[in-house]
């Protein structure tokens, strides 16, 4: 473009596109050919590229880009020239694209060097085919071109690469191989109590029943809940059995996202609660802290100075490196019926089918907590890095002091004890961590193995009696706090940006990308509410939120719902200031990314240069495209009509599927700097998936990992945050947002949650749909008043309409917002407030 505009009195401008931004949208595109079908009007064919060998004309093509190179008709003295062409568009008011007359160029060439441009993208996933030909072409032709004018190298261009290509990896192979050879700190023991229903002795409880038992008091407890799964298996009226696993009802969009739920806390002994305090906080709070705990209580903080990416690579992977051995317990009951004897079993006993058989899921004990989207600052460092910029600019931040301190901006529980549920056989499985130091065999000593297979012997009595007990049913979903005398009050939800202020931002986003700094903006909201509840004496000030996830979790059902507290104590306490306080209640639909080992026979490892290697799938399934469901008083089958006549129209929506597009685009880029080469791909792109309360257009993106050089720490610092969180490009609409918000802070909303485990795998959705509540403090104590913050938002594109991307704004906060209102009406008489609310028929923010 520059070398265009120093010459755009010859004839040749860059302007900006005359009918609008075009960005993920599809044209045709035809090309100059001469008699034989090759790019013509080229004297020396030497250096001609045949860019279009092998394709037709009119092919379609993807379009990101907001400029376009104007000719003008007297250009013939330009030493550039067009070579191929499409049909301009332009976006009506209903949101659809209509060709005009002009003509855009759309591929253009030196006269005199080998030197070609593109105006669309033939590495979009859109483009399919069309693009990896055109591409081939291309390093077709600059091979031939380099090998004859370097023939004294004796190479071509791709002999080249290749060689330099092995030899680089052997050697990174050598040094980066160091970490699978660690000597592991801990080994993994593993319990499994089946259920009656898949022929074991007993009638397991539900999760509700189980963490309401174990957990509920626990200041920092954790319950990745996958809340779809009671829906998602068919089970019997009569007796709750399950009666055809493998077939997901309606309603449940992906049986496998919701088949295990998995939940736990701080009080085992090798347990400890880790602190970020990021770049949005002030100096004063930044760091890293590290909390020992047991039996629910602080024993011993620790701060050190680094982040929490750097953290968890230190101690997950450099420090305690991944576990392969894991210890299978059954315990057999003797004659006199004392006590029970142990059987343990390595998984090296078992055949690789029997093992995803024994254990059907990854987790395998580790790190579990969430990352905030202000981690970014640490994540786009890497990323810069890795392109060779000099000093971190995304370390500068200063502290706008719109941050709520009591929220860090990542927390994990190094989880040594924790419980897995299977929604698909009702079966349980106790996981223990123990060190790695002493003997196994050894039954009779007190030491780390013992105390860890003692605490699964006891959690199998404890779900045995919980699933015998007649009172199995879990504690209502808003159980009451205190009595009501005054009657049932509203919360009043207070935007953190007026609808006014939110449409003048989506007017920016426009400008933005007329100007061609971005594609797509994610533009978020924070809407913020007060509350308060009477606490009795035998409540934790943390079971509050915990009574209001159990009610969200009836109302917006997700395969990646989650609960998780984190407190530095039960009570409120002015000693606490040094650590975070905060509940996240989360009904998320979405996967942010996974990192799992493959199934046995999916992938056959055949590279010579290690046919051991440790293979590992990333994925991601970003969502772009919302549509609330159908919710009239029409007859069922007239309901059910109309409801998939709004997911068919979600699935040909223009407007959503370029959103899609992109963020799928920008995925397989970020995939990309970490996976395998040639390994990214797309198995599903744009699918409709329905769930209680909206249809969502989902892809999958999946990349093959080569566990001996990277893990799931290097995937997170490639691809956060999530694309369908920012826009895209990801750097330059990240800093844009940042204005466009204010500074203020996202925290953990954007961001992700879910667990790293002790065998290299993961698995973090996207926090959305979501509430975060942090408690306000009381010297009484005996009241507990409460902030709650729900982040909403969408994407901006050259096609959004401003009142409607205002509503779908609210239509996902809808359900959060809700469930907070019901809960508070349900069992308090707080203040009505002096702000406005969230109306819950028409859904506006209202006085």
């Amino acid at each position: 473009s520059d070398y265009i505009i120093s010459n755009n009195d010859q004839g040749a401008e860059v302007k900006l596109a005359p009918c609008g931004p075009v960005h993920g949208l599809m044209s045709s595109v035809f090309w100059l050919e001469d008699d034989d079908g090759n790019v013509g009007n080229r004297s020396n064919h030497r250096l001609t590229c045949q860019l279009f060998e092998g394709l037709p004309q009119n092919f379609d093509v993807v379009r990101y880009h907001s400029l376009v190179v104007e000719f003008s008709e007297n250009h013939d003295n330009l030493v550039i020239e067009p070579i191929a062409w499409c049909d301009s568009l332009k976006s009506s008011a209903k949101n659809e694209c209509e060709p005009q007359h002009a003509t855009i160029c759309m591929a253009l060439r030196h006269k005199k060097y080998p030197h070609y441009g593109v105006q669309f993208h033939p590495e979009s996933i859109g483009t399919g085919e069309v693009g990896y030909r055109l591409i081939w072409n291309f390093c077709h032709f600059a091979d031939r071109y380099k090998a004859r004018r370097r023939q004294q190298l004796g190479k071509s261009i791709r002999a080249s690469f290749h060689d330099t290509n092995r030899d680089s990896s052997n050697s990174e192979i050598e040094v980066d191989a160091r970490q699978n050879r660690i000597q592991p700190l801990h080994r993994v023991f593993i319990h499994k109590i089946r259920s009656a229903d898949n022929g074991g002795k007993m009638k397991t409880p539900s999760p509700e029943v189980v963490f309401g038992e174990l957990y509920s008091s626990r200041p920092n407890s954790f319950w990745l809940d996958s809340s779809t799964g009671s829906t998602c298996f068919r089970k019997s009226d009569s007796d709750d059995q399950i009666i055809n696993g493998d077939v997901p009802v309606e309603g449940c969009p992906i049986s496998s996202n919701s088949r295990f739920s998995i939940m736990g806390s701080d009080d085992g002994p090798l347990s400890r609660k880790i602190e970020y305090f990021g770049r949005e906080h002030g100096p004063e709070r930044r760091g890293l802290s590290i909390f020992q705990a047991h039996n629910g209580r602080c024993k011993s903080e620790k701060r050190i100075d680094t982040d929490i990416l750097s953290y968890l690579r230190e101690n997950l992977v450099k420090g305690s490196g991944f576990v392969d051995a894991v210890y299978l317990l059954d315990f057999a009951t003797c004659y006199d019926g004392t006590e029970d004897e142990i059987s343990i079993r390595t998984l090296a006993e078992f055949g690789e089918n029997a093992i995803s058989e024994e254990i059907p899921f990854d987790y395998r004990g580790g790190y579990i907590g969430y990352l905030g989207y202000e981690v970014r600052h640490d994540t786009q460092c890497w990323i810069l890095e890795q392109e060779g910029v000099q000093g971190c600019v995304a370390n500068d931040r200063k502290n706008s002091g719109k941050t709520n301190p009591n929220v860090p901006t990542a927390a994990f529980i190094f989880a040594d004890r924790s419980l897995v549920y299977d929604h698909k056989t009702g079966d349980w499985y106790a996981i223990g961590v123990a060190d790695n130091v002493t003997p196994v065999a050894d039954h009779h000593k007190r030491n780390s193995s013992n105390d860890t297979i003692s605490w699964i012997h006891s959690v199998k009595n404890a779900l045995s009696s919980m699933g015998s007990s007649k009172g199995r049913v879990a504690q209502d979903s808003a159980p009451t706090l205190t009595n009501n005398p005054q009657g049932k009050k509203k919360v009043s939800f207070i935007p953190n940006r007026s609808k006014e202020t939110y449409q003048k931002d989506i007017s920016r986003s426009h400008e933005e990308i007329r100007n061609g700094e971005s594609y797509e903006l994610c533009v978020t909201n924070q809407l913020e509410a007060e509350f308060e509840v009477s606490l009795p004496k035998s409540k934790n000030i943390h079971e509050v939120p915990l009574s209001i996830y159990r009610l969200l979790r009836e109302k917006n059902p997700a395969p990646f719902s989650a609960y998780m507290g984190f407190y530095r104590d039960g009570r409120l306490d002015s000693s606490s200031s040094s650590s975070g306080a905060v509940s996240i209640c989360c009904s998320s639909p979405e996967r942010f990314l996974s990192v799992k080992k493959p199934q046995p026979g999916t992938i056959k490892c055949d590279r010579s240069r290690n046919s051991t290697a440790k293979i590992f799938i990333a994925e991601s399934k970003p969502i772009k495209g919302t549509a609330s469901r159908y919710t009239g008083d029409e007859p069922t089958e007239i309901a059910k009509k109309i409801d998939s006549k709004i997911a068919a129209d979600l699935k040909e929506s223009v407007k959503d599927k370029a959103e899609n597009l992109m963020i799928v685009d920008l995925l397989r880029n970020d995939l990309g700097r970490i996976c395998e080469v040639g390994s990214v791909h797309v198995p599903k792109l744009m699918h409709i998936e329905t769930y209680a309360t909206v249809h969502q257009m989902v892809s999958t993106v999946r990349g093959t990992l080569d566990g001996e050089k990277n893990n799931a720490i290097d995937v997170i610092e490639a691809c956060f945050p999530g694309g369908s969180m920012t826009g895209a490009p990801k750097q330059r609409t990240m800093e844009i947002l940042e204005e466009i918000e204010q500074g203020v802070s996202r925290g953990p909303y954007s961001g992700c949650l879910g667990y790293i485990s002790l065998n290299g795998c993961m698995d973090m959705n996207i926090i959305i749909r979501s509430a975060i509540l942090t408690p306000m403090h009381d010297d009484k104590n005996t009241a507990s008043r409460w902030k709650a913050s729900v982040g909403c938002g969408g994407a901006i594109t050259a096609l959004s309409v401003s009142e409607d991307e205002y509503q779908e704004m609210l239509l996902k906060s809808r359900a959060v917002c809700g469930t907070i209102c019901e809960w508070v009406e349900r069992v308090s008489g707080g203040d009505e407030g002096n702000g406005r609310r969230l109306d819950e028929e028409t859904n506006e923010i209202i006085s």
